[in-house]
């Protein structure tokens, strides 16, 4: 028997005019839900953008208040970033940055600022901006990092110039090398001798480290060269190179510095014989932050006197009006103790007032040398440090030398407006510290075994003559350095003359600055100091051992000389080991081992640069600000 089938056609439809309703008012739902995903996506991008615009804005109000500046003290990029973030956080960021289109807003949110400790222990400052924008609740956060960075990078070598550095011969350098305008290597070191100018090859140097150059005019290569000699085992009186200035030329000898290994080429890794094969770096001479001495030392002489918060120009000009004569510096009476020079021949004792006056400057003066200074003193006249009775030593109190936090408008200086000799003539009595940083008006000579922990600012020139000037230990136990700034040329000559390598040199690559192992007793002794000057530098490690934990930079022309081995005083020429045979770097005679602490060891006396670094960084989109 069949059942009864009316009806069910009824409920087929009724199923079918479900499912299509159900179908479309999924697409309804996927249309309306579209358009509002696109309006949402449409605000995002416009939050986006607005977030954008507000931290594209404020990295170029940094960037713009910076680079406007001639030159920048570093002693006072703390306040210059403190008034940026008055301007720019907060309510103030209204007349500047804050945009309203609408429903649309965006605005800085916050600036923020720190003092970062790099690995190498120098500082830089790193500065956060956090940025929001809001189109119809819509929200985006953004964050982006500027570095600005205000130490000299010609601080940071362990050797360079601005100008050409020229290596001649086999020096070893551990660290960077810097060539502001060309790089020239040669394995044939010069060196005067009894008046006659010589020539030996030898080995290629060797680098521990990178080497920056720039583009050569055409921008196809480096301005980078080299020649190589055919080895010889005596010296000669003809270079088998040409010089300096022949470089270029078709008959010069020098080849470019191949960027690439080739068939009758020589990279910079065979060149400066690197473990390294992409040790070679461009960087452009325009973005290099160099020194200005003569404003660096206006900068320290303000910060010794205290600077005027309400008149800081004003003052500055004072300064400089100070230091363009002599007689002036006493103008600034006022803000320092000025003493006057001791006689240089007592006076007749039978002149009783006279000799009695005469006593009484030289106690005062045997005790002022005697102590531990706190405040600015300037010896108006030349002076001469000589570990002797009077002038024993210079030292200024840990917490003044090396102040934490450091006073951003005050510092103590010892000013010799005049001549500096410092000159240790008693040797078998004790040592000769100079713990202090220092302005010289004149010209500055260092001689035999001084202690020092010292920035040291000359606007004359300097000579180093016969002089191991080694570090002075801190109230950590750690042996500080001299940091040296002479306007006028360095000539550094007769250190360690003809003394034997007893101990190939070494260097803790882990410690801190790499620091020279400490067994070389039966070595020469090593500079602890880092020179710069103004002018051309010439240096030679050729009768001299000349090992320098610190480095070396010229505002000029860089000459460096070096062979291996030990070498005397022959009749006519040096005579030195066969420079075929001396393999190893470690025997050079000129060895720079580059000092990072200085950094931290001298902060308060390093000089200002004349531009300011900064690098941006990549903005970042965050779910909340830090």
């Amino acid at each position: 028997m069949f059942r009864e089938e009316r009806g069910s056609a009824l409920l087929l439809v009724l199923f079918m005019v479900l499912i299509f309703s159900i179908l479309g008012l999924a697409v309804l739902s996927a249309s309306i839900g579209g358009a509002t995903r696109t309006e949402t996506k449409q605000k995002d991008v416009q939050s986006l953008h607005l977030a954008e615009k507000a931290l594209n804005e404020a990295a170029a109000y940094i960037m713009s208040d910076f680079e406007s500046q001639d030159g920048v003290n570093i002693d006072e990029v703390q306040n210059r970033l403190d008034d940026i973030t008055v301007k720019l956080n907060g309510r103030a960021t209204s007349t500047l940055l804050d945009h309203d289109v609408g429903a649309a807003r965006g605005k800085i949110h916050s600036i923020e600022f720190k003092e970062n400790k790099k690995e190498d222990s120098s500082l830089n400052y790193k500065i956060t901006i956090d940025a929001e924008a809001t189109v119809n609740n819509v929200t985006r956060l953004l964050t982006q990092d500027i570095i600005l960075d205000t130490f000299p990078d010609s601080l940071k070598y362990a050797m360079g110039s601005e100008g050409t550095v020229l290596i001649n011969g086999s020096p070893y350098i551990i660290g960077d090398i810097y060539a502001g305008e060309a790089l020239k290597v040669k394995n044939e070191a010069e060196y005067l001798y009894l008046g006659t100018p010589l020539y030996q090859s030898t080995k290629f140097p060797k680098l521990e480290g990178s080497v920056y150059v720039q583009k050569n005019a055409s921008g196809d290569g480096l301005n980078a060269y080299y020649c190589e000699t055919v080895s010889a085992t005596v010296s000669q009186t003809s270079p088998q190179c040409d010089t300096l200035e022949n470089v270029g030329n078709s008959n010069s000898g020098y080849k470019s510095i191949s960027e690439e290994e080739g068939e009758g080429v020589k990279t910079i890794k065979e060149v400066l014989t690197s473990t390294d094969p992409a040790n070679i770096h461009v960087k452009d001479q325009s973005k290099f932050a160099g020194i200005e001495v003569n404003e660096a030392f206006v900068d320290k002489m303000v910060q010794a006197i205290g600077k005027d918060i309400a008149d800081p120009d004003g003052q500055r000009m004072k300064v400089k009006t100070a230091l363009a004569s002599r007689d002036s510096l006493t103008d600034l009476s006022p803000w320092m103790e000025i003493i006057d020079p001791l006689d240089e021949v007592a006076p007749d004792p039978a002149n009783a007032p006279k000799y009695a006056a005469y006593e009484a400057k030289k106690s005062s003066l045997i005790s002022l040398f005697s102590s531990e200074l706190e405040n600015t003193i300037m010896y108006n006249g030349n002076l001469t440090i000589d570990g002797g009775e009077v002038f024993s030593k210079l030292l200024y109190k840990e917490s003044v030398k090396n102040p934490v936090p450091v006073n951003l408008n005050k510092s103590s200086w010892f000013i010799v407006n005049g001549d500096l000799t410092i000159k240790n003539t008693n040797i078998d009595k004790g040592t000769l510290d100079i713990k202090a940083n220092i302005l010289v008006t004149g010209n500055l000579s260092i001689h035999n075994t001084v202690n020092m922990d010292s920035t040291i600012y000359t606007l004359g020139k300097t000579e180093i003559v016969d002089a191991s000037i080694l570090g002075l230990k801190g109230l950590d136990g750690e042996e500080k350095e001299l940091v040296l700034i002479s306007k006028g040329a360095i000539d550094i000559y007769r250190v360690n003359s003809f003394l034997d390598i007893k101990e190939p040199f070494q260097y803790d690559s882990k410690s801190p600055g790499n620091k020279p192992v400490e067994t070389h007793g039966a070595n020469p002794p090593i500079l602890k100091a880092f020179f710069y000057t103004d002018s051309d530098a010439t240096i030679y490690g050729v009768g001299s051992v000349f090992w320098v934990y610190g480095g070396f930079f010229a505002k000029g022309n860089l000459t460096v000389n070096a062979i291996r081995g030990n070498a005397t005083g022959g009749v006519e020429s040096i005579k030195m080991d066969d420079q075929t045979q001396v393999t190893s770097e470690n025997q050079s005679r000129l060895i720079i081992d580059y000092n990072s602490k200085i950094f931290e060891n001298q902060k308060v006396g390093l000089p200002r640069v004349s531009k300011v670094g900064l690098t941006v960084g990549k903005k970042k989109q965050v779910t909340e600000f830090k």
